[in-house]
């Protein structure tokens, strides 16, 4: 019977736009999907191509909980061209799956950004960035439960619903617009911050004809640093924030890494290797302690997350956790071409 109630309160919740203003996805990993925080942050990063795919579970003990995966791809476009000013292009996919009635969110959308150096010797940057696409929301209405096919004691699926929700697929388009500013005076320190409004025509995402939901302007505000803390550039902290505003409704995650380095020789070529250790936490203002790890070596990345509920939240699912992992993949630009691409740049990863 609670199990059936839980159910029915997590269907309820998905379907009603009034009481989630429809709301966006969340990664506890912000810092690995770029390309969903801010278009500006396009082909921003030191490396040719940069890929990042995450799969994030939450929520498992509630219904069938959330199951989000994204990837994302994007290269710089002319650095060879024209000396401290380049295009950044990408695409991002995502879809997010949620509840017994396996209410379904598909992002597919395109990136553009322009990066311009603000001084001559290439320190402080900007870039704009713009974003759009077609998105797609579905669910399976034949897996929905509702009130009123409660008969008193059990859940009787041959009572109507009383509901009049028509569609059970539609499309929609989507835009989204950045800007950031960020300060490399080295290859080893950097500094950057941001901002991007997502949903910029605010579209309509109701499952019912003739009826208005619109998907609320998101607006995100974030920052990152790495910081050397040693002249041999074998430690670092990693300052993290994101701020989200959508509606009334807000999220800021705060925290960081430390970043140690370890170098180790091949034992054929003599040639010397590093591999990158990152240990830290974050914490999601009034709603979770999110504890993470990286692991960098090479071109590849491996990341993991672990977010732990302290919100009343916990008290309803009895476990409503979160798991998420990352891998990334960036191809470094060769020694010898390092000048003329200009990579003095945060990896952002």
């Amino acid at each position: 019977m609670r199990t059936n109630i839980n159910r029915f309160l997590f269907v309820l919740l998905l379907l009603s736009g009034e009481i989630l203003s429809a709301q966006d996805v969340h990664f506890s990993q912000f810092y690995s999907t770029p390309l969903q925080v801010n278009p500006a942050m396009t082909g921003v990063y030191d490396g040719k191509l940069r890929f990042t795919n995450n799969y994030r579970s939450q929520w498992s003990a509630l219904g069938k909980g959330y199951k989000t995966i994204h990837t994302s791809l994007d290269v710089p476009v002319g650095k060879n061209d024209v000396k401290n000013n380049y295009f950044g292009v990408g695409a991002m996919v995502y879809q997010d799956k949620a509840g017994e009635a396996g209410f379904t969110s598909t992002i597919i959308e395109g990136s553009l950004s322009y990066v311009t150096a603000l001084d001559d010797i290439g320190d402080h940057y900007f870039s704009i960035g713009f974003q759009g696409g077609l998105n797609q929301n579905s669910l399976d209405i034949s897996k929905t439960t509702w009130d009123s096919q409660w008969n008193g004691d059990t859940y009787d699926p041959a009572l109507p619903s009383f509901e009049s929700i028509q569609l059970q697929q539609f499309a929609y388009l989507d835009f989204n617009a950045g800007l950031m500013y960020f300060y490399v005076p080295d290859g080893n320190n950097a500094l950057a911050l941001g901002a991007s409004m997502s949903h910029v025509g605010s579209p309509n995402v109701s499952f019912i004809i003739r009826q208005e939901a619109p998907l609320r302007k998101k607006f995100n505000f974030h920052g990152s640093g790495d910081l050397s803390l040693n002249k041999e550039n074998q430690t670092w902290i990693q300052p993290r924030f994101l701020v989200s505003v959508q509606g009334k409704q807000k999220e800021i995650v705060a925290g960081g890494f430390l970043k140690n380095k370890v170098q180790f020789k091949s034992r054929y070529t003599n040639y010397k290797k590093e591999a990158y250790f990152l240990f830290g936490g974050f914490y999601r203002y009034k709603d979770a302690a999110i504890f993470a790890a990286r692991f960098e070596y090479n071109t590849v990345g491996l990341g993991i997350s672990y977010d732990l509920n302290t919100s009343n939240l916990s008290n309803l699912a009895g476990s409503a956790s979160a798991f998420e992992i990352n891998f990334s993949y960036v191809m470094y630009v060769k020694r010898g071409e390092r000048a003329k691409n200009f990579n003095k740049m945060p990896r952002f990863l």
